[in-house]
């Protein structure tokens, strides 16, 4: 049986029998660990307030090879999510992105960078809640690359000549982008320069930087929908429509 401490971020939390819960942790060196902790619901359970989704903890949990969950023994508060549970808005719009983290992501897959993305993300609301919106879809667009799923951007998909800085594109069937040269009809979605720009600039940038950018509302509501439908493709259409009609927007 291995020990394991790790620092980790409370992704989700719910019931296991009369005492005890399941909690999806998303760790910094190890991927997303489901683990079970006994007599959580107890009034004086030892994990206190450790379990509050998106809470950043210190774990320390038992593995076993040949079990799934794990057993987690601490979790110690590193830095309450209270504040950001307390907005109804703020809740729905992670309980989205964590549900499109957990689906992407495959479990127990270490990956640092969706770890530091994920709490630099918290971190960025949390200092500005008015920043959700830009925050949600510098996410949405990190979690499709860091998982595979975004397409290059940087050049047309057909003939692979780099656009110009001034140059608009199409999106095509598989979300490839198509130069006006090669484009075979007028519909479908297009990606104005500012559009690309923006984009690139959430490829260099920290999520609270890119969230103090002056980005138009109308820019950011029309890429979401994209990535929304990126990510329905990738974990299944029935997914999203989901997450949609709970209440997730699409900034306005």
């Amino acid at each position: 049986m291995a020990v394991v401490e790790t620092e980790c971020i409370v992704l989700r939390s719910y019931d296991l029998a009369d005492a005890d819960k399941i909690a999806v942790l998303l760790t910094a060196d190890h991927g997303i660990v489901k683990a079970v902790a006994k007599g959580a619901k107890r009034l004086k359970s030892k994990f206190g307030s450790g379990l509050e989704p998106l809470s950043r903890v210190n774990a320390v949990y038992f593995k076993k090879e040949t079990r799934e969950l794990v057993d987690l023994d601490k979790a110690e508060v590193l830095e309450s999510a209270f504040d950001l549970i307390s907005s109804p808005e703020v809740l729905t719009q992670f309980s989205y992105l964590t549900d499109i983290l957990i689906s992407l992501v495959p479990a127990e897959d270490p990956d640092p960078a969706i770890f530091r993305m994920m709490n630099a993300s918290l971190g960025a609301v949390r200092k500005s809640p008015d920043s959700l919106d830009a925050v949600s879809v510098y996410f949405e667009a990190w979690l499709l690359r860091l998982a595979g799923f975004f397409p290059s951007w940087d050049s047309c998909s057909i003939c692979k000549i780099s656009f110009r800085e001034e140059e608009a594109a199409q999106i095509g069937a598989e979300f490839q982008l198509i130069c006006v040269r090669c484009r075979k009809s007028a519909g479908g979605d297009t990606l104005t320069a500012g559009d690309r720009e923006v984009i690139a600039r959430s490829r260099r940038q920290s999520p609270a930087a890119f969230a103090s950018e002056s980005i138009p509302p109308e820019t950011l509501a029309k890429l979401s929908a994209i990535f929304k439908r990126m990510i329905g493709r990738a974990t299944g259409f029935d997914k999203i429509d989901r997450a949609l009609h709970a209440g997730v927007r699409v900034p306005r």
